[in-house]
């Protein structure tokens, strides 16, 4: 981790980019104080045999799907056996689709 730490101080600290703009804001008459807070985070990966193309879950990137209402295809396939969990169109959606001249009439 400290050396990725390093690597990112030195990439800024190198940047021609960044000291052009550091010296046009100086040259304005400012003084520059640069902070950068970056977040790295490491989750271990589960051993597999090289070449497996299967692609395991956590539990924070089903919440993040989840926050993104994007459902996984398990759960997409119990909701369309559930009856409860039928699609329902409130008048400003319909509204909404018909501003985009979508046909809704087939909806109902």
């Amino acid at each position: 981790m400290r050396e990725l730490g390093r690597a990112i101080n030195e990439a800024v600290a190198d940047s021609d980019r960044i000291a052009q703009s550091i010296s046009r804001i100086k040259a304005n008459g400012y003084d520059v104080f640069l902070m950068l807070d970056a977040v790295v985070g490491l989750n271990k990966r589960a051993n597999r045999e090289a070449g497996s193309q299967e692609t395991l879950m956590t539990k924070q990137d089903r919440r993040f799907l989840k926050s993104l209402k994007i459902r996984l295809d398990e759960e997409a396939a119990a909701a369309e056996t559930d009856p409860e969990s039928r699609l329902a169109i409130t008048p400003q959606d319909v509204k909404f689709l018909k501003s985009l001249r979508i046909d809704v009439d087939d909806l109902r």
